[in-house]
């Protein structure tokens, strides 16, 4: 999970939303405008800001129905007059893998079958110090916040097998690139590496799972300092 910079409010949906009684997944307008293409934008705008990332995990998204979900932070259940308001709208995964052939959900699938709220939201930028996301060698992701870190593994399940599989990797991937540094690594090519993971491609795309990288990296910064 990485803190999250919403931009700003795609079009179709400030034109739905003015609509009075307009509804999420809220049929046509009187213009002809329609849920699908509002929704369409939708994705396209949030997996853009997220760097074609999941929200919580960190795995890759496109913005097609198939493969991301919308996620509204605050419920619509509980939250009605939230539901067109895109800063309670996240970009998720899919949420579904498999362990020993069985399947394992996490991320808003998870979440969505216990109905249960978050603590802090990674695209309310007043909350972005207070996440406190640390990850561990062994891939696993945790919180120095106590509540929130029980949510991370109960509400979100972020520490499912192939999460924690994939951010193991991550870290073995730069410490091992730090490794073969000849002596110690210096400040300017830990600098230049993190600069590498921070940096999206020519379409946009962060590194999957870029946030354990980027936190490996400011602790090897922080102790050169």
């Amino acid at each position: 999970m990485i803190p999250i910079r919403k931009g700003p409010v795609p079009p179709l949906l400030a034109r739905f939303a003015a609509i009075p009684g307009a509804t999420y997944d809220g049929g046509a307008t009187p213009d002809g405008l329609t849920f699908t293409q509002v929704k369409d934008e939708i994705r396209q705008h949030l997996v853009r800001e997220q760097g074609h990332l999941c929200a919580y995990c960190m795995s890759r998204i496109r913005p097609t129905e198939a493969e991301m979900k919308v996620e509204h932070w605050a419920s619509q259940e509980a939250h009605r007059q939230l539901q067109l308001d895109y800063s309670n709208m996240l970009g998720c995964c899919c949420g579904r893998s498999f362990k020993d052939g069985k399947p394992e959900e996490h991320c808003d699938t998870f979440r969505s079958k216990r109905n249960r709220s978050l603590t802090f939201n990674p695209s309310e930028s007043s909350h972005h110090a207070r996440l406190r996301i640390r990850y561990k060698p062994d891939g696993e992701i945790c919180s120095d916040d106590p509540t929130f870190d029980g949510e991370l593994r109960s509400v979100l399940n972020l520490n499912a097998s192939r999460l924690v599989a994939n951010r193991k990797k991550t870290w073995e991937a730069i410490t091992g690139v730090l490794s073969k540094s000849r002596g110690t690594a210096s400040r300017a090519e830990i600098e230049g590496l993190k600069t590498r993971w921070v940096t999206r491609n020519d379409v946009g795309q962060l590194h999957e799972y870029c946030g354990v990288a980027i936190q490996y990296i400011e602790k090897r910064l922080a102790r050169m300092a």
